[in-house]
């Protein structure tokens, strides 16, 4: 059984701001998606997942990367990452070359200022 994730959205500016905390996995990965999908305002600029505080993201939660940024591409929306450094998410983030549908950002500020 895995631990549910936990959805925390903010504004800030003209920025979204998605907190996810806990494990993205096939179980949860379409709620995830869609409760930040709908979250997304059209007026704002883009959207930033903050993955800090999760712990463990499968395929499906990749998915939910790639697929928010072709969604938000075609709204004129930006996607972005935070992942810190010494995140266990580092490697599979790499090796799933997440980053050309997001850049990815070791800070919350950083990506937020794009």
């Amino acid at each position: 059984m895995t631990t549910p994730a936990e959805i925390a959205i903010e504004r800030r500016g003209a920025t979204l701001v998605a907190h996810l905390e806990g494990e993205i996995d096939l179980t949860n990965a379409g709620l995830v998606r869609d409760q930040v999908l709908e979250s997304v305002p059209n007026d704002a600029l883009g959207l930033v997942i903050d993955l800090s505080e999760c712990r463990y993201l499968d395929s499906a939660g990749i998915e939910i990367v790639f697929d928010l940024s072709r969604r938000l591409r075609r709204r004129r929306q930006q996607l972005r990452l935070v992942v810190p450094p010494g995140s266990p998410l580092v490697r599979v983030l790499e090796l799933t070359e997440v980053g050309t549908a997001a850049p990815l950002h070791e800070t919350l500020d950083s990506a937020i200022a794009g």
